[in-house]
């Protein structure tokens, strides 16, 4: 048993008109980007101060007789450092003689010094061309 409707689903259909869509792509150049570098130059003056320090070396003749347990040690007065110097002296006895001292005297000095030098930069330029 068939159906009627069953018949109708089963014909041939025609197709009259068909769309179809074709796509391509074209390059197109509207402007050039030039892109360059450049080094760039500046000479800045730069200040600073340097410090140096020096030494004076003064000896002092003292020659005094000292005991044994009071030898005079390294010592710092000020910006003086005393360095003593022990000599042992056989008489009939002994005893300990202080023949000098040693002064160092500590100098700052501060000088201000200049200088031209050179700093480089690179920069990109950037420009368009339209065509």
């Amino acid at each position: 048993m068939t159906d009627k409707y069953d018949d109708e689903k089963k014909r041939d259909t025609v197709t009259l008109a068909e769309e179809r869509v074709e796509l391509s792509t074209k390059k197109v150049v509207d402007r050039r980007v030039r892109i360059t570098r450049a080094t760039r130059v500046d000479e800045k003056n730069i200040t600073a101060e340097l410090t140096q320090q020096n030494a004076d070396i003064k000896r002092i003749a003292k020659n005094e007789v000292v005991e044994a347990q009071n030898i005079p040690q390294i010592r710092q007065e000020g910006d003086v450092t005393i360095i003593p110097i022990i000599e042992e002296r056989v008489e009939i006895i002994k005893h300990y003689v202080l023949t000098e001292e040693i002064h160092v005297i500590k100098k700052r000095s501060t000088e201000r010094h200049q200088e031209i030098i050179t700093l480089r930069s690179q920069e990109i330029i950037i420009s368009t061309e339209d065509e």
